[in-house]
């Protein structure tokens, strides 16, 4: 159970996203939000096709950042500790609903991947649904991935099947095992972090780490978050981008 505090270090954002070379349209969303105890962030990655991927992701992060706005508010019109873990289930389950209406009414699947996180002085809180991610970066270029894929090839890497390098390109990685609009239920994934001083969160679509590595986005990843962003998002364009590329950094200064 997580609790709220008073935001003390102040938190930097950059939220962006590109079509990247090979797409026609770009079905991600990157969206973010500051207020002065907290911030929140989210990337949906949208698939379906026919412009239905770029409205369920669309959907889903609008959803997904209201309900935790509202949540926030409402509980601390009540109390002083907030349960961040239910916050953005309930967020997650909100985002799912809507995009599951929409499923319904069109032929096919559509749905969304989602990653998004609040951050409350040096506590980060995740949640995830499907194979966009959450990363920690340190100044020492160290990188921690913090969340898990629900993707065909995470789980034949645990089952020691391939290799985490031989993730990024096999033929399988683009076959999702949980998403958002896909049922009409779904619980993501939560996670705890620690954002310390100069550290940097990233958020982020496959189109990023499918094109470039770890070490590449450590060192790519340095104090102007703003110019990190564009040069991560340049990098993957640059070794091919094969797909929509978002970013979503933070930091605390």
């Amino acid at each position: 159970m997580f609790f709220f505090k008073k935001q003390i270090h102040p938190i930097t954002l950059v939220a962006k996203t590109d079509i990247g070379i090979e797409r026609d349209t770009n079905e991600d969303t990157v969206d973010s939000l500051t207020e002065l105890n907290y911030s929140i962030l989210v990337v949906a990655d949208g698939m379906g096709g026919h412009e239905k991927g770029e409205v369920a992701s669309e959907i889903a992060a609008k959803k997904f950042i209201e309900s935790v706005k509202e949540n926030i508010l409402h509980s601390s019109q009540e109390t002083k500790n907030i349960n961040f873990e239910e916050i953005l289930t309930k967020a997650v389950e909100v985002a799912n609903s809507e995009v599951w209406k929409i499923s319904e009414q069109n032929p096919g699947h559509i749905g969304t991947t989602l990653v998004g996180a609040i951050i409350v002085d040096s506590d980060i809180f995740i949640a995830n649904v499907g194979d966009s991610r959450a990363y920690l970066v340190s100044p020492k270029k160290s990188i921690h991935q913090i969340t898990k894929d629900h993707s065909a090839v995470q789980e034949m890497f645990e089952a020691k099947m391939i290799t985490k390098e031989q993730m990024r390109n096999h033929p399988r990685r683009n076959i999702i095992t949980k998403a958002l609009g896909l049922a009409k239920d779904v619980t993501p994934d939560i996670f705890h972090e620690d954002l310390k001083k100069d550290n940097v969160l990233l958020l982020c679509s496959d189109g990023l780490y499918n094109m470039i590595d770890d070490l590449e986005i450590t060192n790519t990843i340095n104090g102007n978050i703003n110019k990190s962003a564009e040069k991560l998002i340049a990098l993957a364009n640059k070794h091919g981008g094969a797909d929509n590329i978002s970013v979503v950094l933070a930091s605390a200064k």
